[in-house]
C-alpha cells in the first residue's frame, strides 16, 4: 500500500457542517450534552468502507502520528525492542515503571532528563502525581518519543539540540515516513504540544497510515504492533483506555490530544476519528462502534471494552448516567 504521495490541494479542517453526532452523554435519564465529529473505518488495503461525517477533510493529528515517528526513527537505524520501542509511540501515563523505562532510553544513547525537548509535566497517573512536588520531563507523556528521537541523533551524528526544528534531519525522515504510509502529502507542518513538529492529514489518509503499520508489508510497522500488542500498559496505562482496548481486543489504539483516536486491527484495517469539540470522551466509544459495526471486532466484546473505559457520569459520587453512540453511529 505505501507509494507515490496523494498531493492535497483542497485540504480543509472539519466542521459542524461534515460532522455527524458521534456520542450522547445523558445524566438520570435526560440527555445533557453531544460529542459530533467525523469518522472512516479503511479494510487492509486502505480502502474506505465505512464514513460518517466529511471523511476528506484534514485534522491535526497529535498524537496519533506517533507510530509514524517511532517507524521514522527505526528507519534512521534507531531501533528499540519491548517496552522501549513501545515508549516510542506511546502517551504513557508517566507511572514510575514508565519514567523508568524512559530514562532507560536515554541512558542507553548517553543522554539523561535535561537532554529532553519535551517541556516538563505532572503525570497522568494521579497517583504518581500526587507523590511528586515538581514536574519533570521524564514524567511527560511524550517523554520516550523524545527518548527515541534524540537516540535516532546519537546514532545518525545529527544536532541533538536542533531535534525538533521542522528542517532537521529527523524530521525530514518523519515526514517521508508520514507521506510513504499513509499514501498523503505534508503540506502543512505545526507545533504540537509537547514541542515536535506535527502534521495535519485527512481521516482517510490517517486511517489509511494505521492500516498500513498494522499489516503485513512494513516491517518496522509488524516490529512495533508485535510490541504493543505484547507490552500494552506501556503505551498508556493499567486501567486506562488505549491499553484496556489493546488488552482485550488485540487491536492498536493510540489516542492524540483534542479528539483524534485511531486503531488498527492487524489483518483487517483500520479506523480514524476526530470528535470536533476536542473531547476524549467520545474517541473510544466512536472508534470501536465503527470497527465492530464493520466487522472487524466483535459487537459484545466493544461494547464491554466501552463500558469499562468511557467514563461514568456522576452525581453525588454515584453513577447516574452515561455515554451512548449518537445518531451518526447508529443510523
Amino acid at each position: 500500500m505505501p507509494g507515490t504521495a496523494d498531493v492535497r490541494s483542497d485540504r480543509h479542517p472539519l466542521t459542524a457542517d461534515g460532522s455527524v453526532e458521534l456520542a450522547v452523554v445523558s445524566r438520570s435519564g435526560f440527555d445533557e450534552s453531544r460529542h459530533v465529529g467525523a469518522g472512516v473505518v479503511v479494510d487492509a488495503d486502505g480502502r474506505m468502507v465505512d464514513v460518517v461525517g466529511d471523511a476528506a477533510a484534514s485534522v491535526w493529528t497529535r498524537s496519533t502520528l506517533k507510530p509514524f515517528q517511532a517507524i521514522a526513527v527505526r528507519r534512521t537505524g534507531a531501533r528499540f525492542e519491548g517496552a522501549q520501542l513501545v515508549l516510542s509511540t506511546a502517551s504513557h501515563a508517566g507511572t514510575p515503571a514508565h519514567q523508568e523505562v524512559a530514562a532507560a532510553m536515554l541512558a542507553a544513547w548517553g543522554h539523561d532528563e535535561d537532554t529532553l525537548g519535551c517541556p516538563p509535566d505532572f503525570p497522568f497517573d494521579g497517583a504518581t502525581a500526587r507523590r511528586m512536588t515538581a514536574p519533570r520531563r521524564l514524567a511527560m507523556n511524550c517523554s520516550g518519543k523524545h527518548a527515541a528521537m534524540l537516540a535516532s541523533c546519537a546514532l545518525n551524528g545529527w544536532d541533538r539540540s536542533t531535534y525538533l526544528a521542522v528542517d532537521h534531519p529527523l524530521q525530514r525522515v518523519v515526514v517521508d515516513t508520514v507521506e510513504d504510509l499513509t499514501c498523503e502529502s505534508v503540506d502543512v507542518v505545526g507545533v504540537d504540544g509537547c514541542g515536535a513538529p506535527v502534521v495535519p492529514l485527512t481521516l482517510h489518509g490517517l486511517a489509511r497510515g494505521i492500516a498500513t503499520v498494522v499489516g503485513p508489508t512494513d516491517a518496522d510497522g509488524r516490529a512495533l504492533t508485535t510490541a504493543v500488542l505484547a507490552e500494552p500498559w506501556a503505551i498508556d496505562g493499567p486501567g486506562r483506555a488505549n491499553t484496556l482496548t489493546i488488552e482485550r481486543l488485540g487491536v492498536l489504539a493510540k489516542l492524540g490530544a483534542e479528539g483524534v483516536m485511531v486503531m488498527g486491527v492487524p489483518g483487517s484495517g483500520a479506523v480514524a476519528v476526530k470528535v470536533l469539540d476536542g473531547s476524549q470522551r467520545a474517541g473510544t466509544l466512536a472508534a470501536l462502534t465503527l470497527l465492530a459495526r464493520s466487522g472487524m471486532v466483535d459487537p459484545d466484546d466493544a461494547r464491554a471494552v466501552i463500558a469499562a473505559s468511557v467514563p461514568s457520569v456522576l452525581g453525588g459520587g454515584q453513577r447516574v448516567g452515561g455515554v451512548r453512540p449518537g445518531r451518526g453511529l447508529v443510523a
